[in-house]
């Protein structure tokens, strides 16, 4: 509203100029060119006065367009939106720093894979390490199962055809990552609503950080896996 007004008050003070101005250069003397240039400066003040200026000092034009709702989320989230992402993240976060883990990155997705939000801890973060976090919820949320558990499927038999196939899904996407840190995200309705991923300290550290966090979220989410491997928790 506030572009509108100013958008119509400089056509106004245009018009306004244009009008005044052709009106100066009709045959006179000097001295009443002059004295309608003068005449016009009321005009121009008065407008700018009673609409750029007046639009600078509204209230209106400096309200906050800061998201006012509360941070913390519902319980019993249904969906993945932002609100639930950012507090899983600073979850894992709180977890990482409570167990003295080296320092994270955290990824959330949707269901459709698409990031929400991503953060990184304060400290020597390694630049693959977003790339990591992100590969290993990807491959959570297109394979509907943990990151570790992708890659147990395809290594524990040490089948070299089923390993074989696990380099060449990875080569070809190049999103993926077969190992623990990405963690699948169901509803209360068994659905899947996203996964979390993270890198930056071991496997399992990893892992359990984003476990941990969903269960102190109060969310009513389950995840995959239901259990953690991490022997070096402090919790």
């Amino acid at each position: 509203n506030t572009s509108m007004k100013l958008l119509a008050a400089s056509a106004s003070l245009l018009s306004s100029l244009l009008i005044t101005t052709a009106g100066a250069f009709t045959p006179s003397s000097t001295g009443s060119l002059t004295k309608r240039i003068v005449a016009c400066r009321p005009t121009i003040s008065t407008a700018i006065q009673g609409s750029y200026l007046d639009n600078l000092s509204s209230s209106s034009r400096w309200t906050s367009t800061t998201d006012t709702s509360t941070d913390a989320p519902v319980s019993g989230a249904t969906t993945m939106n932002l609100e639930v992402a950012d507090a899983l993240a600073n979850g894992v976060i709180a977890t990482a720093r409570r167990n003295n883990f080296p320092p994270i990155v955290v990824s959330i997705l949707d269901k459709q894979a698409n990031m929400l939000v991503q953060k990184r801890m304060d400290g020597n973060v390694h630049a693959a390490f977003p790339e990591f976090a992100y590969a290993k919820a990807y491959t959570c949320v297109i394979f509907d199962t943990s990151s570790r558990e992708f890659r147990d499927k395809y290594t524990k038999d040490n089948d070299a055809a089923k390993i074989a196939q696990l380099n060449s899904m990875m080569e070809i996407t190049g999103k993926m990552a077969a190992f623990p840190g990405g963690v699948l995200l169901r509803n209360g309705e068994n659905e899947v609503i996203g996964a979390i991923g993270v890198s930056g300290a071991a496997g399992d550290e990893d892992e359990y950080a984003a476990l941990k966090s969903v269960w102190d979220s109060g969310l009513g989410l389950t995840t995959q896996p239901t259990e953690h491997s991490c022997t070096t928790a402090l919790d």
